[in-house]
């Protein structure tokens, strides 16, 4: 936990940033990932189903693979938002929280 001569508006801005940067690598980048690791799933419908059913189901799931890591970043692009969000209605708290006299 940081000092509070750390705290830049009474809360830790830096931290805020640190805590994003770890969701987008810990959580957001490796599920991307998980999702879009699709080669066993197509190891083994090569290895034990043929035809054009079997084409259209890798193609599919392909696209829908690719699509779900693009909504990771569309959901991690609003958790920003709202994050920073949040940091700013807080900076205009503390601007404003005691008016010199």
């Amino acid at each position: 936990m940081p000092a509070i001569g750390d705290f830049s508006y009474g809360y830790d801005t830096s931290g805020v940033e640190g805590y994003l940067d770890a969701i987008k690598a810990d959580a957001i980048e490796q599920a991307k990932e998980a999702v879009l690791d699709i080669s066993e799933i197509k190891s083994c419908c090569e290895a034990e189903w043929e035809g054009k059913a079997r084409e259209n189901f890798v193609t599919n799931l392909t696209k829908d693979s690719q699509h779900v890591a693009e909504q990771f970043d569309a959901l991690y692009a609003i958790l920003t938002s709202e994050i920073n969000s949040l940091n700013a209605a807080m900076a205009n708290k503390d601007e404003t929280l005691i008016n010199v006299g």
